[in-house]
């Protein structure tokens, strides 16, 4: 038994909860198409909403997601190539800073939701290529 101060504990707790996120993170991983979407849905809440806002529709010179030919189209590569440089002189920033799966869930979320039903899920493993 060893006995740590409350500080001490607390930055334990909060080390092992990163190797579990981390572990859960793992780019390896082979995820099913809901847990994409389920993670996808907050990531885009947390991060896209703001801008697309919660329907996808975009706002002023904001593109809308729904019904968007790059969210649409059968190659998840040209989305992936958005979030992770950017596109229209940094109207909408790069994105590299996230996690392999959010940007992952994040893209089959917009694969899957409003009228955009293409059934398609993007694995982590795809954003790890085509940061290489």
């Amino acid at each position: 038994v060893k006995v740590l101060s409350q500080q001490d504990y607390a930055a334990w707790v909060a080390g092992k909860k990163k190797e579990m996120a981390a572990a859960a993170d793992d780019p390896g991983k082979e995820w099913k198409l809901d847990e994409l979407i389920a993670r996808g849905e907050k990531v885009y809440n947390a991060t896209c909403v703001a801008c697309h806002r919660p329907d996808g529709k975009g706002a002023g010179p904001i593109k809308p997601l729904d019904g968007a030919a790059v969210v649409q189209d059968a190659d998840p590569a040209k989305q992936v190539a958005v979030l992770l440089k950017g596109q229209n002189n940094g109207a909408m920033p790069s994105w590299k800073h996230m996690s392999d799966t959010e940007l992952a869930a994040v893209i089959t979320y917009t694969k899957n939701s409003w009228g955009n039903k293409t059934g398609q899920a993007v694995q982590p493993a795809q954003v790890v290529a085509a940061r290489q």
